[in-house]
């Protein structure tokens, strides 16, 4: 089983949030939006000792709710259906628990916390016939919810579980005296073998996961990769060779002495109680077989070192591949399935570890016979691949007195429906690898997009923001995206504004193509074809932005969308020629040409003389309230 989705309300930062989840699943955003929080939500589910939670952890003091997290699981094995019983009854591909902390401070895991008000009265029946009865009558004056036929209270139960699990947006609380407490709690219960929850924090330090017991990764690793069993058996037996042999020395040294003590003591006992003796003996012996356990130590270069004695690098380093070493003896083994959850995978690693790390955990995701679920809090872009948007999570805070937390998600059908009538659905899965994957990673982390043509825009504009203040922009939250060309931008536009981040579009109407398609001596008929070429470029992304088709758009600055009449270079040598004349400069002084030189043209635009025309600072102004 996979988690599918999972519902938090009322702990911490996260008042009401519905997420799914995927093979992997990334969360990004601001500082303080909740991402962690996620995670530690779903720590306590599956993790959490009782009062563990107090009510700080209610969201924003609202101590007059219950602490809530449902976790709804897919993808059900017929061993998970074995062991969830009447929990997942035929026909039913998922199954949900909930975790609740109460107002008094009480905790309890189950699985039918909420039900079908509908249902109360027949789960409640006395007797299988009355059950029967009145799930009938229910049948009968319900036929929307279309619900099967029943002939016995076992059929009754299983048909009801199977449509609260089909429709768990219309379940409410239950009465408490109908729900029972699914997970023994905290000793696994039901759930034992089949799910099992490793949360690596960014405190954690690797000592505490390096020791040899239950909860630790190194622990885990070791129950799943080491049988103890047969040197278990072994050690008990010369445990227990070890007793009868300390037994009967005790009985050669001390039955003697102990007889004639037995003698005198019993002399005197009688003359106080006659009839009555005593006896004394070498007492059995009690020995327990110890655990078999294991120590991790650091060898660096001859020198053996504690685990704490390490750099925060090494230790991460170390924490990361035990938890992969974790995921792979897990696949070899019976145990279910992993996830693992990780806050800030790139802590303290080195970019090629990082990006090797990133990786290695998607591999282990996306092969199946792993049985390894994979999430993580991440602010690298390392951790994102964007081609992979829509497994991205991007949560965001509103500046309430009391924030809403809303989560961001899209899918590539969302992504093709948007783009319906303008990029056609194949065309959107083969520009995924070099559109999206090339550029957009960056993005997904910003607050908001200008999305430009090339890079050189790019360049252009982020001068112009650094004239003002240096970092102003980025300061602001917005990224300057280059989408490889004109062509690129519908579908760039699509996925970001899909995922929530607010997203402008800057292109060429490219209406000086002739002029220099002449200049270069190009013959009409090519004239011709690349006129038709800008043309149903340019229409395409109108379109898109559902703005008046034209052949050459005029310049503007709309609400969504701006245009240029020809392209970059040509406005800003009709409107600002000191740039013109920065870029000579920097060419001059370097020896060498440096046209669409993103570099050239950010210290030109920086450096350049005069003022920067109204109509690019228009864009900008658009761009960062977008």
């Amino acid at each position: 089983m996979n988690i599918q989705s999972i519902h938090i309300k009322n702990f911490r930062t996260l008042k009401d949030v519905a997420i799914p989840f995927d093979s992997v699943t990334t969360f990004i955003g601001p500082n303080g939006a909740g991402k962690s929080t996620v995670l530690r939500a779903l720590d306590w589910f599956f993790n959490g000792k009782p009062g563990s939670l107090t009510d700080s952890d209610c969201s924003f003091g609202i101590t007059t709710e219950n602490i809530e997290v449902q976790v709804t699981f897919a993808d059900l094995t017929d061993k998970d259906r074995e062991a969830l019983g009447k929990y997942a009854p035929n026909g039913v591909n998922t199954f949900t628990a909930w975790k609740r902390r109460s107002l008094d401070g009480s905790e309890v895991l189950s699985a039918n916390a909420k039900g079908f008000p509908e249902f109360n009265a027949v789960k409640a029946a006395a007797g299988a016939a009355a059950k029967k009865d009145l799930y009938a009558n229910l049948r009968g004056s319900r036929s929307d919810l279309r619900l099967p036929a029943a002939n016995t209270g076992v059929a009754v139960d299983q048909a009801m579980m199977a449509w609260e699990a089909s429709h768990t947006d219309q379940l409410v609380d239950a009465p408490e005296t109908l729900q029972t407490n699914f997970f023994g709690f905290n000793s696994g219960g039901k759930m034992s073998g089949l799910f099992d929850f490793v949360l690596v924090t960014a405190d954690l330090r690797a000592g505490e996961e390096s020791t040899d017991g239950k909860s630790s990764i190194i622990g885990r690793i070791l129950e799943r990769s080491i049988d103890r069993a047969a040197a278990d058996a072994e050690i008990a037996a010369i445990v227990e060779e070890s007793r009868t042999k300390q037994q009967k020395v005790y009985e050669e040294k001390f039955k003697a002495q102990l007889e004639g003590l037995t003698i005198q003591l019993n002399d005197i006992v009688a003359s106080y109680s006659p009839g009555r003796a005593v006896t004394v003996a070498p007492a059995e012996m009690e020995l327990k077989a110890p655990r078999t356990t294991f120590e991790v130590a650091i060898l660096d270069g001859s020198t053996a070192t504690i685990v704490e004695r390490q750099g925060h690098g090494f230790q991460r380093t170390l924490l990361i591949s035990a938890l992969q070493l974790l995921a792979q003896s897990g696949a070899a083994s019976t145990e279910g399935v992993i996830c693992l959850a990780i806050e800030e995978p790139e802590l303290f690693q080195h970019p090629i570890q990082a990006q090797t790390f990133a990786k290695v955990l998607r591999s282990l995701a996306e092969n199946a016979n792993k049985r390894i679920q994979v999430t993580y809090a991440t602010h690298s872009p390392y951790f994102l691949e964007a081609r992979h948007f829509n497994q991205v999570r991007r949560l965001t805070r509103s500046p309430d007195e009391n924030p809403v937390v809303t989560a961001h998600f899209t899918t590539i059908d969302d992504v093709k429906r948007k783009l319906t009538g303008v990029v056609d659905a194949d065309q959107v899965d083969r520009q995924l690898d070099g559109i999206v994957t090339n550029r957009l990673s960056v993005a997904l982390f910003a607050a908001r997009v200008l999305l430009v043509e090339g890079d050189t825009e790019a360049a252009v504009f982020y001068g112009i923001g650094d004239r003002d203040v240096v970092g102003r922009l980025e300061s602001q939250g917005l990224s300057i995206v280059s989408a490889g060309g004109k062509g690129g931008i519908p579908l760039a536009h699509a996925i970001l504004t899909c995922i929530g981040i607010p997203t402008y579009a800057l292109f060429d109407g490219d209406d000086g193509f002739e002029m220099r398609a002449r200049s270069a001596g190009k013959n009409q008929a090519v004239i011709d074809g690349e006129r038709t070429k800008f043309s149903a470029e340019n229409r395409r992304l109108l379109k898109y932005f559902e703005q008046l088709e034209v052949d050459f758009p005029p310049e503007q600055v709309g609400d969504q969308v701006a245009t240029m009449s020809d392209h970059l270079e040509a406005y800003l040598a009709s409107n600002w020629t000191e740039w013109v004349a920065s870029c000579a400069e920097i060419e001059a002084a370097a020896g060498i040409q440096l046209a669409k030189n993103q570099y050239a043209y950010r210290t030109a635009t920086l450096e350049a003389k005069g003022t920067v025309p109204q109509f690019l600072k228009r864009i900008l102004t658009k761009a960062v309230g977008a």
